[in-house]
């Protein structure tokens, strides 16, 4: 089945959108997940760039939401692994960081991100970023 039948799909299924958080911090990843669950998304963590990545090769998220800085493979290094996986090239990714420095947002979205939210960021910030990346034809099924 290719990408486009996934999501298809999914959709004809009435399944929520697909979130995947990827943040080594344990404590983040998990609110996370926890809130954007109770805003009515499907919502997995996982705590390593790696793991993103195969993940996102299983289970083509509607976004994605990612540590910019992790030990081993760092988020932008993953977005471009996960631009080569069919049906990812138009998938947004969320950076986030802790890293306040504009030349660090700007390398961000030059990598690719759709969005960039520093660290420590409010839960309503990062749920209107979500709203936002999400396409409509997706995001519509909350409100159905």
């Amino acid at each position: 089945m290719n990408p486009d039948e996934t999501k298809q799909g999914r959709n004809a299924m009435n399944l929520k959108p697909f979130v995947l958080v990827c943040d080594d911090n344990e404590a983040i990843r998990q609110s996370i997940v926890f809130f954007l669950q109770r805003a009515g998304y499907r919502a997995r963590g996982v705590d390593s760039a790696l793991d993103c990545v195969a993940v996102a090769r299983q289970d083509l998220p509607d976004l994605i939401v990612m540590d910019l800085m992790m030990p081993g493979m760092d988020g932008a290094t993953a977005s471009g692994l996960m631009r080569e996986i069919p049906g990812m090239t138009e998938v947004p990714i969320v950076f986030l960081s802790a890293m306040a420095e504009e030349q660090v947002r700007a390398h961000a979205l030059e990598v690719g991100a759709a969005d960039y939210l520093l660290k420590p960021f409010r839960k309503n910030l990062l749920l209107e970023m979500v709203q936002r990346c999400i396409p409509v034809s997706v995001s519509h099924e909350l409100t159905a």
